[in-house]
């Protein structure tokens, strides 16, 4: 169950030039220096040929397979990636690899035996992979827990002056009226105290809206995209964190953080509610203007 807990762990799915540029190069410099094979029988021209080759060969498929991965898989990169597919990932990459440079070393020396070269290539390329790997991406897990943890920290600063503020200076607030949510079919779906009313959540074809009501918190289900709600709502007191969640700034009580992201705690929320990288500077500016 340890282990389990452990690779659900949210996980950053992170991709630039340098997932493609390190492994490249680092294959360019295995062949140029160590020569594997028969590479220390070719003449310089040739060993720097198909060493370029091997590195083009690895860059290209790192390139493709987080294409493809982020284009079948995009809802759970979002909002689900985890430690176990991260290393699911760089393992499923590393066999194409290996079985390509498989490939390409039949090519340049036809005469090796297949099965004994196989097993060297592929099968040790895979078995020495594995613990590097998990290694590699522990240290990643722990690396941007620390980082989220202290984003959270200069968050949760600034929201504790907002809220002294606040209390201090009540006059200054615009956290006051109703707001009125419209369904598609232009009826009025929704009326509620603007202080009233905690997140909104997009859910298919609907937005669920979460407020309070006789000192509970009620949900109505309101059919109407997300962003046609947030066109009802104050942009001073409500703020569009994700994709899927608008919250109202009043309500948020902590900001806590994982390897993936930033999460808001709500007053009376069971629910974390993720805050995407890309909005994360902005919400932190808004905590900073308010306090």
């Amino acid at each position: 169950m340890r282990i389990k807990s452990i690779l659900n762990r949210p996980h950053p799915f992170i991709f630039n030039r340098y997932s493609v540029l390190l492994p490249s190069c680092l294959t360019f410099l295995v062949l140029f220096i160590l020569k594997p094979f028969e590479f220390d029988s070719y003449l310089t021209k040739r060993l720097i040929f198909w060493s370029l080759i091997f590195a083009a060969t690895v860059g290209t498929t790192i390139f493709c397979s987080v294409a493809v991965v982020k284009k079948i898989f995009r809802k759970t990169i979002e909002e689900n990636w985890t430690l176990k597919h991260e290393v699911l990932l760089i393992l499923g990459v590393v066999a194409i690899i290996s079985l390509e440079v498989y490939v390409l070393f039949l090519l340049l020396s036809p005469g090796i035996g297949k099965r004994e070269l196989f097993n060297l290539v592929v099968f040790r390329t895979l078995a020495i992979s594995f613990f590097p790997v998990l290694i590699l991406v522990l240290y990643e897990q722990n690396h941007h827990q620390k980082l989220q943890r202290q984003r959270a920290e200069r968050f949760n600063q600034e929201l504790l002056k907002n809220q002294n503020s606040e209390a201090q200076n009540p006059h200054k607030s615009t956290y006051s009226g109703k707001v009125v949510l419209v369904a598609e079919n232009e009826k009025v779906a929704l009326q509620v105290d603007t202080m009233n009313l905690v997140f909104a959540k997009a859910e298919g074809n609907y937005v669920e809206v979460f407020y309070h009501h006789a000192e509970k918190v009620q949900k109505e289900l309101i059919r109407n995209s997300l962003k046609a709600i947030e066109g009802y709502l104050p942009a001073a007191d409500f703020f569009r964190c994700h994709k899927s969640f608008v919250v109202n700034l009043h309500h948020i009580q902590k900001v806590e953080g994982n390897a993936r992201n930033l999460e808001l705690i709500l007053e009376d929320i069971e629910e974390h509610i993720p805050v995407s990288r890309a909005k994360s500077e902005r919400l932190l500016q808004l905590f900073q203007q308010k306090a």
